[in-house]
């Protein structure tokens, strides 16, 4: 019975020490450091290696790291953290010792990857028939080598003018760039062009997007009133915040939207001379205006536009007819009588309204004079010390030209009284 007490105890004390050295037991695979007889310890096969920082534009095909091996057959498995595996790990059957290559997608990483290290996990099997893993951080060192690129190769905003303070173009075509660039976190937006509109323009960064870091976006909107007169193009540029920066430009360019825009003629005046109007044989004439201009809306003049005359005569109103189509707007003076054309000169505001906004143009017509016949038909008898002198001629011509240039200046004054305070 002793004996059997005896036997009982020495196994219990045997076991654990047994299951010790099973739990304790270290596969046989061994790996010296690099150019060194010096094994990887403990630590180092538990806690991994890290390499030094790896430039991100290294070169495709250089093997990376070379190191002898002991009681290593081969590698069972390797695997890289990211989306595909830019390195290589391998171990010739007749050699102790394994490679790790740069792939040749290494030139991609930085579009498809936002971590700063890789981690590689390799699996290798032991003459033992045992398995080992070992871990390995590779950091790497952004060269900053890769300039922003613009999503667009241009940005065009066609705009019916004027554009308000505060207008948002976000909402029409927000712009943005893409930098993939590791460690570049930041973008500055700049436009460059005729002053007298980029100092009416205000772009700011809006920072990275949560879809994708790696996209910026700006907010672009306008600080006070603008007008464009025609289509302009600027220079866009973003220029990101390495230590040696790199900036991409491109156009950006404003399309004045003619047809949609607020009204307004193409001339500050039209005038009209009938100053050789075969004198009574015509009843009826179609304006037409000096150096050939049309009365033209040269924008405006899509949807509803109403037209009307101002600054008329009750009578005079009477023999002015305005039609319109598309941009042109045409008048006819009809009922031609000795009394309307004795008038001299005429001169009214066409406007052109649209929904709430209006906009105005002078319109001159210098009517023929009157034959002396006709004068003599109308007038009574004059004795002959109240006949005009040659002087009197000319100083009524002086003071009729007078007049109507007073009057043109008077109503181009109420034209642009109405441009600037009644839109």
């Amino acid at each position: 019975m002793k004996v059997l007490n005896s036997a009982l105890l020495a196994v219990y004390l045997l076991v654990p020490l047994f299951c010790e050295g099973i739990s304790g037991y270290k596969p046989s695979c061994k790996i010296y450091h690099e150019n060194s007889e010096e094994l990887f310890s403990e630590d180092e096969w538990n806690g991994g290696l890290e390499f030094g920082k790896l430039n991100d534009d290294t070169a495709v095909g250089p093997i990376l790291k070379t190191y002898k091996t002991a009681n290593i057959s081969n590698i069972l498995t390797y695997e890289l953290n990211g989306h595909d595996n830019y390195l290589t790990v391998s171990k010739p059957e007749n050699k102790d010792e394994f490679y790790i290559e740069i792939r040749d997608n290494f030139d991609q990483y930085e579009e498809k990857e936002t971590a700063e290290t890789m981690s590689l996990k390799i699996k290798f099997a032991c003459d033992d028939n045992e398995s080992r893993i070992l871990k390995i951080k590779i950091p790497l060192r952004d060269t900053n080598n890769h300039s922003p690129q613009f999503l667009k190769s241009k940005y065009e905003y066609k705009l019916a003018m004027p554009l308000p303070k505060g207008f948002d173009f976000d909402t029409i075509d927000q712009i943005a760039v893409r930098d993939v660039n590791l460690t570049n976190k930041a973008i500055d937006f700049a436009i460059k062009g005729d002053e007298k509109y980029t100092k009416g323009f205000l772009i700011t960064s809006l920072g990275r997007t949560k879809e994708d870091k790696k996209n910026f976006t700006a907010r672009f909107i306008t600080s006070m009133i603008m007008d464009f007169e025609e289509d302009t193009t600027f220079t866009l540029s973003a220029t990101d915040a390495g230590n040696t920066t790199r900036t991409t430009e491109t156009n950006l360019t404003i399309i004045v939207d003619k047809a949609n825009s607020f009204p307004r003629f193409a001339e500050p005046e039209y005038i009209a001379d009938l100053k050789n109007l075969d004198y009574g044989k015509v009843k009826k004439i179609m304006l037409n205006f000096s150096n050939g201009n049309d009365i033209t809306l040269d924008r405006g003049f899509e949807g509803p536009v109403n037209f009307s005359l101002s600054d008329l005569s009750e009578e005079n109103k009477k023999h002015f007819k305005l039609s319109s189509k598309g941009s042109k707007v045409q008048i006819e003076l009809s009922d031609l009588s000795d009394t309307f054309l004795s008038q001299g000169v005429i001169s009214e505001a066409l406007t052109a309204t649209k929904e709430t906004t209006e906009t105005s143009t002078a319109i001159i017509v210098l009517l023929p004079e009157v034959p002396v016949n006709k004068v003599t038909e109308r007038s009574t008898t004059v004795k002959p010390q109240e006949s005009k002198t040659k002087d009197d001629s000319v100083n009524g011509y002086m003071v009729s030209t007078i007049i109507l240039s007073l009057t043109t200046v008077g109503l181009l004054g109420y034209v642009i009284y109405l441009h600037f305070y009644r839109r």
